[in-house]
């Protein structure tokens, strides 16, 4: 398994192309200029994973399950959070011997320290809020806090409370459950509000609860129900001034109005309810992915954790892991996104210019461009550096069409025990610039040194 680290990777073009057309079409040629405005940060962990969190005692975490270690590890150290639906509908028994998806006993939290040691990512652990008491949150807390110890982000109280709480009733059981963990855990820190796609509750409770041991302000997004999924929505989901751009901005402000150290999309995702097959599940979705994170990163956030696994509820079509039961059979299309978004490294996101094509938009990530190609040509993109570089690799991430499951990255697919061998193109850098050929319904990584 090739494994490529974020410090040898000092410029990067993404480029997706969204549309198909026969062999011989035309390309269009595209120019992109990349600015020096910084609009936010790309780190470490920006791309990570939501599961539901009665997987804990299902036993889904295990550090001997070697194929799931190493495809959390192929993405790098990240965050995996763990809460969604479930969260409010399994209790912790403290005296329970583990093992079974109903309760979350001290064994498997034990199971699950082990697994985020074997895979280098820290856990932004929920707390049931809705059928259960701040004394019973804070024995639960403190047992998970000594068991995971630097592998512990922060916690999370409850799922989506705006479902079932006013804003300010939340933040009253919010301050009742920070109270209680913090006189067992008195570091502890938490994210919040976590509520679905509710902005209002953004600014009070990040000015409220600055300094109450806030340390992520949160919130889930999806796009719409599973019963209206489309790629042609789904695509068209982030273009600026939508609903999710909106909520970027709302996020960016009431982090910067509460003085809180980040924000980020704890649980989000194509469509609710586990998403739809063909559509999320498929090179469309990678490609709307990649725009997704980039719609973060612009808006100063911290990373986004994509929902998937598996649930009790409904099949999760959207999953960037597939399995069957609990043991991983293979990655899909959000996977490939994040993959070639981990890939792409660290550094401050800025804006780009795009000229010779209206549906292509772009952005740099340090040294590194992004350009996103919503036409339906295949194009030839000239993509002016932002810093120097002498040596060019370019990482397609490609598939036969929209709607195809085989997704490649540099010819490689990802196995289920993560096994990745890409092999690169290699480019040639001129004036500054490299010119580089994207397919129609692609992505291409451009690696510079």
């Amino acid at each position: 398994m090739i494994r490529l680290r974020w410090s040898v990777l000092s410029a990067v073009v993404v480029v997706a192309a969204v549309g198909f057309g026969p062999a011989a079409q035309a390309t269009t040629p595209v120019t992109i200029t990349v600015g020096q405005a910084v609009t936010g940060q790309s780190g470490p962990g920006f791309a990570g994973f939501s599961y539901e969190k009665d997987r804990i005692g299902a036993g889904m975490f295990d550090a001997r399950d070697t194929n799931l270690v190493n495809l959390f590890r192929l993405l790098g150290p990240s965050t995996l959070r763990l809460g969604g639906n479930l969260v409010d509908m399994v209790a912790w028994n403290s005296n329970g011997t583990g093992g079974s998806a109903k309760e979350i006993a001290p064994s498997d939290v034990d199971k699950l320290a082990g697994f985020v040691k074997a895979t280098g990512w820290k856990v932004l652990y929920g707390i049931n809020l809705k059928t259960n008491t701040p004394s019973g949150a804070a024995d639960e807390a403190a047992y998970a806090a000594k068991a995971l110890g630097s592998g512990l982000a922060a916690f999370e109280i409850g799922n989506e409370p705006n479902y079932y709480r006013s804003e300010p009733a939340y933040e009253t059981s919010y301050g009742s459950y920070v109270k209680a963990i913090h006189a067992k855990v008195p570091t502890a820190l938490f994210d919040g509000p976590g509520s679905a796609s509710d902005t209002s509750w953004l600014t009070p409770f990040a000015t409220h609860e600055r300094a109450n041991s806030l340390a992520v302000l949160s919130m889930h997004t999806y796009i719409g129900p599973d019963t209206g999924a489309s790629i042609s929505g789904m695509l068209a989901s982030t273009a600026p001034g939508g609903t999710l751009s909106r909520q970027w901005s709302a996020l960016a402000a009431a982090k910067a109005a509460g003085g809180i150290g980040q924000w980020r999309m704890t649980e989000a995702n194509s469509y609710f309810h586990g998403g739809a097959a063909g559509v999320s599940d498929v090179q469309a979705a990678a490609l709307w992915a990649l725009d997704f994170m980039y719609g973060i990163a612009s808006h100063d956030g911290a990373g986004v954790n994509f929902h998937g696994g598996t649930s009790t509820q409904f099949p999760l079509h959207y999953s960037p892991i597939v399995f069957a039961g609990l043991n991983p059979t293979g990655v899909q299309a959000v996977y490939y996104a994040e993959l070639l978004w981990s890939l792409a490294g660290a550094g401050p996101v800025r804006a780009a210019t795009v000229s010779g094509a209206s549906s292509v938009s772009s952005w740099g990530i340090g040294g590194n461009v992004i350009v996103n190609n919503k036409g339906s040509s295949p194009l030839t993109a000239t993509v002016r550096l932002a810093t120097p570089a002498s040596k060019v690799s370019a990482y397609p991430l490609t598939a036969p069409s929209l709607t195809s499951k085989a997704i490649t990255i540099a010819g490689s697919g990802v196995t289920a025990s993560a096994a990745f061998h890409p092999m690169p193109q290699q480019l040639t850098v001129s004036g500054g610039a490299v010119t580089v050929a994207v397919p129609a319904g692609s992505a291409v990584l451009v690696v510079t040194t």
